[in-house]
């Protein structure tokens, strides 16, 4: 129930240390300590913004552009978990790839495709999960009221007086071992480190992951393993600017940016 870095912090270390949008850096433990401790690999690909620099220089070595993840899964050089986002900056003018407003719908389903296709095409899609989410609801009606988690300490020292976990977001999972349909289990951000910790045997980071609902509980490893069917989605450009729209929205990820390319972040 807040902005969209608490619940971006959510997805990668389990709490937040905010409830707002400031760029100053964190030290929070994420997965990518837990899958770097394991020897296991990792890789973050980035289009404009990197959200992982608010943790400063520490995770640089993760970084990828987007390109470099479209390689990886054509050549079969693809690590154990990968994260990929699209581009964020310009969401003011509808310029955006993250389907936020004023961004052209077209244009994140044009990013999705590409992403779907390298996956579903790559040696290793037999042993893939692609998951799919947004970061939070956007503001839109909802009619079904948030369910409560335990309430780390962390949380609870950012101003967090309640364990409510926001309205219900889109979540995809496509996988070989994805049955079709609608889950009714409930799920949140932190079920994805869930699965990522139980894949690999990882501690969990804080209360919060540890009683999430694993998401691999929507899987049947029973299925057979059939090939993706393939998805007609048309790349595009799509969209103009959005002339109007350029006094309403936030500019968070242009001061990220900033921070970050003095960091050393690549452009």
């Amino acid at each position: 129930m807040a902005d969209t870095f608490p619940n971006r912090l959510d997805q990668h270390a389990a709490p937040t240390d905010r409830l707002r949008n400031p760029e100053t850096l964190t030290t929070r433990p994420t997965i990518w300590d837990r899958l770097a401790d394991a020897r296991l690999e990792g890789r973050y690909s980035f289009s404009d913004a990197p959200f992982l620099g608010l943790w400063g220089t520490k995770d640089l070595s993760l970084a990828r552009p987007f390109g470099a993840f479209l390689f990886d899964a054509f050549t079969e050089q693809l690590p154990q978990v990968a994260f990929v986002e699209p581009r964020l900056l310009a969401n003011a003018r509808g310029t955006s790839g993250d389907d936020h407003p004023f961004a052209d719908l077209r244009t994140g389903e044009a990013f999705l495709g590409l992403i779907s296709a390298a996956l579903t095409r790559s040696p290793a899609w037999a042993q893939t999960v692609l998951v799919i989410t947004d970061d939070e609801w956007g503001g839109f009606f909802e009619h079904v009221p948030p369910p409560e988690r335990p309430l780390p300490a962390a949380d609870v020292a950012a101003g967090a007086t309640d364990g409510l976990l926001g309205f219900r977001v889109p979540c995809l999972l496509i996988a070989p071992s994805a049955p079709a349909g609608v889950s009714s289990l409930v799920f949140d951000h932190t079920s994805v480190l869930r699965l990522i910790e139980w894949r690999w045997q990882l501690p969990p980071l804080t209360i919060r992951d540890a009683t999430a609902t694993n998401l691999a509980a929507a899987l049947d490893f029973r299925m057979a393993r059939r090939p993706a069917p393939p998805l007609r989605v048309p790349v595009g450009p799509f969209g103009a600017p959005c002339e109007r729209a350029t006094a309403v929205a936030a500019d968070h990820w242009q001061r990220l940016l900033t921070v970050a390319h003095g960091l050393g972040w690549p452009r």
